[in-house]
Formats: C-alpha cells, sequence, structure tokens
C-alpha cells in the first residue's frame, strides 16, 4: 500500500505494488471477493483504510497483514525485490537506444495525447492482455504520474517481464519536458 518510490526499492517478491489512494479504484481490478489477500501497510491507520476501501468494493477476504511494512520483512532476513524507475528524460534516451514504451492509462488519456509508437493498454486489464513482445524487452512503463505504471510493472514482473521500468513523474514529465507526442488530428465538423 506504499507510493511507487517505496515498493521500488524494496518489496516482498511477488507482491502487488497498489498505493492506499489507489486501493478504491484499483483493488477490484486485482482481487475478488474470493481472493486470498496479505496487505503490507505501514500501521493500523493505514491498515484500517485498506480494509475499508476494500470492503467498499465487496472485498472481504484479507487473511494477514504486515502492520510494521517491509522494513520488518527485510529485519527478518526474508527476500525482497526491486523495481527499476526512470525519469522521462532518461526515458527518452532509452527509447532511442530500442526500449519500448508501454502507456497504461485510460483509452481516453491515451486519445488525448500519447508518445509516439507507445503500446498502450489499461492497467486495468493488463494482466488479461499482455503485451505481446518478448518478455526480456526493456518496457518504459508510464501513466500520468506513476502510480498506475507502478501497479503494471508488479504485474508485469508477476507475468515474467524481466525489464519492465516504471517511469515516475509519467506523462506529466514527458509533457513539461516539451518531448515528443502524438496528438489525434481534429474531426471535421
Amino acid at each position: 500500500t506504499r507510493e511507487p518510490e517505496a515498493f521500488a526499492g524494496s518489496h516482498i517478491p511477488g507482491s502487488y505494488s497498489l498505493w492506499l489512494d489507489g486501493m478504491p479504484a484499483f483493488g477490484g481490478w486485482i482481487a475478488s471477493h474470493d481472493t486470498p489477500i496479505l496487505l503490507i501497510v505501514e500501521g493500523q491507520q493505514a491498515l484500517d483504510s485498506a480494509l475499508r476501501s476494500l470492503a467498499r468494493i465487496g472485498i472481504d477476504s484479507v487473511e494477514g497483514a504486515l502492520t510494521t511494512g517491509v522494513q520488518a520483512w527485510r529485519e527478518q532476513g526474508l527476500p525482497v525485490e526491486r523495481v527499476e524507475t526512470t525519469s522521462a528524460a532518461d526515458a527518452q534516451q532509452r527509447l532511442a537506444r530500442g526500449a519500448k514504451v508501454l502507456d497504461v492509462r485510460d483509452a481516453y488519456e491515451w486519445d488525448e495525447k500519447h508518445i509516439p509508437g507507445a503500446l498502450h493498454q489499461f492497467v486495468g486489464e493488463l494482466e488479461q492482455n499482455l503485451p505481446q513482445i518478448p518478455k526480456d524487452t526493456e518496457l518504459i512503463v508510464h501513466c500520468s504520474v506513476g502510480h498506475r505504471s507502478g501497479l503494471a510493472v508488479s504485474i508485469l514482473k508477476r507475468k515474467g517481464f524481466t525489464r519492465a521500468v516504471n517511469m515516475l513523474g509519467g506523462m506529466t514529465a514527458w509533457s513539461k519536458l516539451k518531448l515528443p507526442l502524438e496528438r489525434p488530428a481534429p474531426s471535421a465538423g
């Protein structure tokens, strides 16, 4: 339930990166009413918030929680994983060297503007519709700022994509740097 930067730095292997404020919107995309869930949260207040958010969308199958966060897990000597992150400026350089980009924003956001040559798949449907590219392809994943792309990268890693990278700052940073964008042609009317 931590922010994407914290998840990227250290997380329990196989975890989903679902930030606490995203739980109401995206909890139902990755779990159903009968999915066994273990939550990793930072304290009782975060646990209460996560449980409330999940209950509101009909998910009450939380089997346990680690309320002392990943730090307690690490201190027990248990395994942790990391996720690579990048900036918009670095992502542009990686794309020039052959990396692919995956935009996980909503269709209306994609239709407004997107990075030239990007693949598109909404994060909520990503687990069922993985990119049709080799799993060892360097894949720069982005959304508007980095939360949904953090979730997407955790999904891709669970599915065997070994070089998925979260572009922190997302389309917001890409646009502010005035990097190349494709925009649909205005319709004649």
